[in-house]
């Protein structure tokens, strides 16, 4: 996933050897699903099929009634702090991985926005 640009200074200067080394001890596969990094295919009931033949992705924007997609490992901070950079505790997932592992997270921050909007509202109500 993108590092926002609010959260760029969270994260070491060496940020890109780190993900390189995390993508190398996880032989560019995604440590959940174990889908390869840069694969292109289609998920049929959650399953990754890879297409074969490059040239099919690039031709066509779905195959058998499916769209198309490519797959792009991430790192995962387990313990959801970017500062942490222990190799325990990040992961390479693909997008579709890191977004179920952290879909609790996301459930408690888009909770606290929400509240924190409301509350900012308050103060502008006469």
């Amino acid at each position: 996933m993108p590092i926002r640009p609010e959260n760029r200074k969270r994260y070491p200067a060496n940020w890109v050897v780190i993900r390189e080394t995390i993508l190398e001890r996880a032989e560019h596969r995604c440590e959940q699903c174990q889908v390869r990094n840069h694969a292109v295919g289609y998920r049929d009931k959650g399953r990754f099929i890879e297409l074969t033949d490059p040239m099919d992705a690039e031709v066509a924007d779905c195959v058998d009634g499916y769209r198309v997609i490519r797959i792009v490992l991430t790192i995962a901070h387990l313990d959801h702090q970017p500062e942490n950079c222990d190799p325990a505790n990040l992961r390479a997932l693909c997008q579709r991985c890191h977004l179920a592992y952290d879909q609790e997270h996301h459930r408690e921050t888009a909770w606290r926005t929400r509240r924190a909007r409301r509350l900012t509202a308050d103060l502008f109500e006469r």
